[in-house]
């Protein structure tokens, strides 16, 4: 029988990974706490209004690794990734200077939406969304996966966390209870060399507020001399992104790590986080320190666009907050596997260098493609 792989988190790194396993036969299992495939190259959609699509993560990758490159050559034939072809300009926002900005490498985009990469890559992989991964446990030779009720949502032989958060303190702040790796790691201590690095990992957060506008209402937004604006001098805000979907465009206004970090504890309360710990983050106090960061957001990002000759049309949809608690992480050197028992992490944590902004996706993916290999080479090993 083939070999059954069950993977934590549909971002890019379990996704890369999730696609060379199956693609060499292993039986691959996707657990997702969200929505769908993508992670942070995230698309966020409404019925209210079809063909509205906001890209709120990621708006573009690099690509200089030939292993990467050769992961996306399927993609791009298939017209899933294609190259970017925006504008990215630096601001200083003191004096408003506007350049051109050189990115590192080949630029991409995914297409029709930010996350259609993720979803292709898991294409007939065994996905399962809105599936969060409460506990962890080895019963003999195989490991066991639970969900937030206790019940049991697969048992397999590799177990593979795609995510630094199932073992850092975070988690607890977020969902109210001990991070599963953390609990996992007192019952298994061989495991505490790979799980005890992850409370070293630090990121920096972003919050977003992101809108929707008819074209036919945003002439001043269609005529911005931009795609990303990556933005220095700003207390509030770092990057201003403008995506085009058919008849609709978005902005999304991007925040400082610093302006995210004074509101530690404001989740979006559309957000994942939000809806799977609603008990912890649903209250009226939340919800108006919630009205508060927007607030202060849409000041400072109307004053930005003032101060460009656009005026903000009123969006007809949102502004609404997203926070994305670890946008871009750091890392020690740590180990990420262990043959012997059947577990790894990988993701863009786990690559050892500082990334580059637009790096991210292609070390997650790297991260994954590398942790497929050695789990293949493994077991051919024990075959």
């Amino acid at each position: 029988p083939p070999l059954r792989v069950g993977v934590v988190g549909a971002g890019v790194a379990g996704c890369a990974l999730a696609r060379k396993l199956k693609d060499a036969g292993v039986d691959v299992t996707v657990f997702e706490m969200g929505r769908g495939a993508g992670g942070r190259m995230a698309t966020r959609k409404t019925r209210e209004f079809p063909g509205l699509a906001i890209n709120h993560g990621a708006p573009l990758f690099t690509a200089n690794k030939e292993a990467f490159k050769e992961l996306l050559a399927p993609l791009v034939s298939a017209g899933k990734v294609q190259k970017f072809n925006g504008r990215v300009v630096d601001i200083d926002a003191s004096h408003l200077r506007v350049e051109g900005k050189k990115l590192e490498g080949d630029s991409y985009t995914s297409s029709p939406d930010m996350n259609s990469m993720c979803e292709t890559l898991v294409d007939g992989v065994d996905a399962r969304y809105g599936t969060q991964v409460a506990g962890i446990a080895k019963e003999g030779k195989e490991w066991v996966l639970f969900g937030k009720d206790q019940a049991e949502l697969g048992r397999f032989e590799w177990c593979v966390v795609t995510s630094h958060t199932v073992g850092h303190k975070r988690w607890e702040q977020v969902f109210g209870y001990a991070p599963p790796l953390e609990t996992l790691a007192q019952k298994e201590p061989a495991l505490k060399k790979i799980v005890e690095p992850l409370q070293d990992v630090s990121s920096d957060p972003i919050m977003v507020a992101m809108m929707g506008f008819p074209k036919a209402d945003a002439a001043g937004i269609l005529a911005l001399d931009f795609d990303v604006a990556h933005l220095t001098n700003d207390d509030t805000l770092s990057r201003v992104v403008r995506h085009e979907s058919g008849d609709w465009v978005s902005l999304c206004f991007h925040s400082t790590p610093a302006f995210a970090k004074q509101y530690e504890h404001v989740y979006g309360s559309t957000s994942v986080a939000a809806k799977l710990a609603a008990d912890k983050w649903a209250s009226d106090d939340n919800k108006k320190k919630e009205e508060q960061v927007l607030a202060e957001l849409m000041e400072a990002s109307t004053a930005l666009l003032a101060k460009l000759d656009c005026t903000l049309p009123p969006p007809v949809f949102g502004p609404i907050l997203h926070r994305w608690g670890s946008a871009f992480t750091y890392s020690a050197e740590a180990p990420t596997i262990d043959e012997t028992l059947g577990f790894a992490v990988c993701g863009d944590f786990a690559e050892q260098t500082h990334v580059e902004v637009y790096g991210g996706v292609e070390a997650a993916a790297i991260s994954g493609l590398d942790l497929a290999s050695k789990i293949l080479l493994h077991s051919r090993a024990r075959m």
